[in-house]
């Protein structure tokens, strides 16, 4: 005597088949063409910034040959050049180039004494904020770093 509420008349569970991975749904495709895009873009973004700061890692190599003062201002000047407008940048010498590199840069201060005695080797101190200069100057031309 079964009855119909016996163990004997228990079935398995039947479990559905999993939903497909392909083709995605319409919005999984848009999401991941959104994805792609904003990679690109920021990839693109990258790409500009390195671009445009190649001056500034050619100045670095330049300074670190650099062994006397007159050698790194040079570095600087050529830096300055790159980044700045000849006309604005081309004429300066002594303490105008020197008000220069502290207006174009908030974290460095140089001294006057960076100007004087162009033959003397440069000091520690003062390689590292011809490098500070190079890396953290402010340009104000379009396109410029």
């Amino acid at each position: 005597m079964d009855s119909k509420y016996s163990l004997s008349n228990l079935r398995d569970i039947a479990i559905p088949e999993p939903p497909p991975l392909w083709p995605p749904a319409p919005g999984t495709i848009i999401l991941l063409v959104f994805v792609f895009l904003a990679v690109c873009y920021a990839a693109l973004l990258c790409y500009r910034h390195w671009k445009q700061n190649a001056y500034r890692r050619a100045g670095l190599l330049l300074l670190q040959d650099a062994v006397t003062k007159h050698d790194m201002a040079i570095t600087l000047k050529r830096v300055a050049m790159a980044a700045f407008s000849r006309e604005e940048v081309a004429s300066l010498y002594g303490e105008e180039w020197i008000a220069f590199l502290n207006n174009s840069c908030n974290r460095c201060n140089f001294s006057p004494s960076f100007i004087s005695g162009e033959e003397k080797r440069a000091s520690r101190d003062e390689r590292d904020i011809a490098a500070l200069w190079i890396k953290h100057h402010i340009s104000h031309q379009p396109g410029a770093g």
